[in-house]
């Protein structure tokens, strides 16, 4: 072999040595692209493939520096065997690309070189699976159109630092287009590819998808502008103190209700701050959160900005010597508790008010009760005690003439006889000795009247029953009936009531005589207005049949034993009747429907009171309009 050729193959196997440490250097970049990956959260996805190729990528180190290091060994050694050396390296150089390329063929990752020119000149077939370009249409293409217009300048500079510096490797982050027209972001280690002299003639790298990375960096940057907003959007100051109460931490920084402003606060116990009172308070709160692991709630109040702010804190353990406490205006919420409190004072003052109206209520229709009885009494009693009243003074003239006899005999004993008779005759002293006995009789039958009115009026009164007592109801009700017989009598606009008494055979029943004589009271004396208003409103057409027969007012009553242990009193009439709505109502406090200052509304509701509540019965009404209306009455006949 002449030295020229010796030269020229000595010369290739330079080149081929200078390509061999530059895929070497490519090789030893997919390292720090391990690396990287796993410090940027995508070594998910680098792992596997470069896992998987890791063998092979030592073996190819290995491989090509054997090789670097024979082509050296070719190129110094001057001996005759250097046509062997060169045709095992060159085979070896052929297995070796092989090798390698099949390794960049497989990885996962894009690995790409180009000119200074920003030119591709090595595509790897992973551009089709990731990005959707075959090699094909990009090898000889410009690489930036594939930049996205923001990232472009930031590309742009690193390539010219790197050539500047001759030989940095860069690291860069943009958005690739992808065949589709949508924007991938992706990742690039490149570094500098070199020529015999020196000089930089391109670049190659590896290109990674970290678009899942983006995504999940977008989510997080929402997520935490969402919780800033949040934060900031909060009016809970929240502090961080230690076991002896110093402000670690405090936040939002800008809280407006804070006592001193953030900075003059770090740092500092919360006795240099606070009164010592207050201090030993909210401390004894914290280490009782630090002690029982517990949240501890407490309340209270600072002079902030010239006034009075109350707050709510719940003071929570965050580790062995510091707690979280979070602070709340609760201001609004004192002045509504005020507010309620003044309002339920009201209310109590209104309540109590309103049962002394009650109670002079149920006073005004005991008193209306009252005078009825008393009406009805003073009527009752009217007749004979006029009765006597007008026999008395004909007695008197009688007991006088009497008189005059007796002291004439006393005065003659034996006196003359003619003047004894011509007295008697004066004085009509026959007729004096055959009236003066029904007179007495007459005045005797009056008092017995009295007397059995008198009774009538205890018995309905019961004023010596404290307590349930064995009654006899008919006697209640006849006593009732006498204390209103005046009413039931014909007036010159009204006609006489009819009471009907279908009394059945009832036993003694345990109750308050007197309260249920209340209530028969209310029930006939209602009765009676609605037959009287009936009266009224038919004027003389309703008279005329009365007188004629045709129409009687009339008030029923009857009793039976209903259920072998209740009895049923039930008082109905003839009168107008009642609508469904009035039914609805009747027994309500202060329901009436009678003109101002005849009824107080509270008969019926006293009535229902006394039936339910105190003998623990029922009271009911029932009522058609212009038919009539019925009262039921039902109680137990022992308590």
């Amino acid at each position: 072999m002449s030295t020229k050729a010796l030269n020229d193959e000595v010369l290739l196997l330079r080149q081929q040595n200078a390509q061999l440490l530059q895929q070497l250097e490519a090789l030893q970049d997919l390292y720090s692209t391990r690396l990287l990956a796993e410090q940027h959260q995508n070594w998910e996805l680098v792992t596997d493939e470069v896992s998987r190729s890791t063998g092979s990528q030592d073996l190819q180190l290995i491989e090509l520096q054997s090789k670097v290091e024979d082509n050296s060994a070719f190129v110094e050694s001057p001996d005759k065997t250097r046509e062997g050396h060169r045709q095992a390296a060159a085979t070896a150089l052929a297995e070796s690309e092989a090798k390698y390329r099949q390794l960049v063929e497989n990885i996962s990752d894009l690995i790409f070189a180009m000119s200074v020119q920003g030119l591709f000149t090595y595509v790897s077939p992973q551009y089709k699976n990731v990005l959707g370009w075959e090699p094909s249409e990009l090898l000889g293409q410009p690489f930036a159109p594939l930049l996205h217009p923001d990232d472009f300048p930031l590309a742009q500079r690193k390539i010219q630092e790197m050539v500047e510096t001759k030989g940095q490797r860069i690291t860069i982050e943009f958005r690739h287009l992808q065949k589709d027209g949508n924007w991938c972001w992706m990742r690039s280690v490149a570094s500098p590819i070199f020529d015999l002299d020196g000089e930089i003639i391109g670049l190659h790298g590896v290109i990674s998808d970290i678009s899942s990375r983006k995504q999940a960096e977008e989510l997080i940057k929402a997520s935490q502008a969402e919780l800033l907003a949040l934060f900031n959007a909060m009016q809970d100051v929240i502090l961080v103190l230690d076991a002896e109460g110093r402000y670690i931490k405090i936040a939002p920084s800008g809280a407006p209700l804070l006592y001193q402003p953030p900075a003059e606060l770090v740092g500092r116990r919360i006795h240099e701050v606070f009164p010592s009172a207050f201090a030993d308070y909210f401390l004894n709160s914290i280490q009782q959160a630090l002690l029982t692991k517990k949240t501890v709630k407490v309340e209270y109040s600072l002079p902030i900005c010239d006034r009075e702010v109350w707050f709510e804190a719940n003071i929570a353990r965050m580790s062995e010597n510091t707690v979280v406490c979070v602070a709340r205006d609760i201001n609004e919420r004192k002045q509504m508790e005020d507010q309620l409190r003044q309002q339920t004072e009201n209310l109590a003052q209104t309540l109590q008010e309103l049962k002394q109206t009650q109670a002079q209520m149920i006073q005004a229709e005991k008193m209306s009760s009252l005078g009825q009885l008393v009406a009805g009494v003073a009527h009752e009693i009217n007749n004979p005690v006029n009765f006597i009243h007008g026999n008395l003074s004909h007695l008197e003239e009688c007991t006088q003439d009497l008189l005059r006899i007796i002291h004439l005999y006393q005065q003659q004993p034996f006196g003359n006889e003619s003047e004894f008779q011509a007295l008697s005759e004066e004085i009509d002293l026959e007729y004096i000795q055959e009236d003066v006995p029904k007179i007495l009789s007459s005045m005797k039958v009056g008092t017995q009247r009295i007397r059995q009115i008198v009774l009538s009026l205890r018995t309905f009164s019961r004023i010596d029953e404290a307590d349930f007592k064995a009654v006899d109801i008919h006697e209640s009700i006849d006593s009732t009936l006498m204390v209103l017989q005046h009413r039931l009598q014909e007036k010159t606009q009204f006609p006489a009531m009819q009471v009907i008494k279908d009394y059945g055979t009832l036993p003694l029943v345990e109750c308050y005589g007197g309260q249920l004589n209340q209530v028969f009271m209310n029930i006939l004396a209602n009765a009676i207005d609605a037959l009287e208003e009936c009266t009224i409103e038919n004027g003389q057409l309703r008279m005329d049949n009365c007188r004629s027969g045709l129409l009687t007012p009339t008030i029923a009553i009857r009793t039976s034993v209903i259920d072998s242990g209740w009895v049923k009193i039930a008082i109905a009439d003839n009168g107008i009747g009642m609508s469904e709505q009035i039914q609805k109502q009747v027994f309500n406090p202060f329901f009436t429907t009678k003109p101002v200052g005849k009824g107080t509304g509270m008969g019926m509701f006293i009535s229902y009171q006394i039936i339910t509540e105190t003998h623990g019965g029922k009271l009911e009404c029932q009522s058609i309009p212009v038919e009539g209306t019925e009262f039921v009455i039902t109680i137990p006949i022992q308590h």
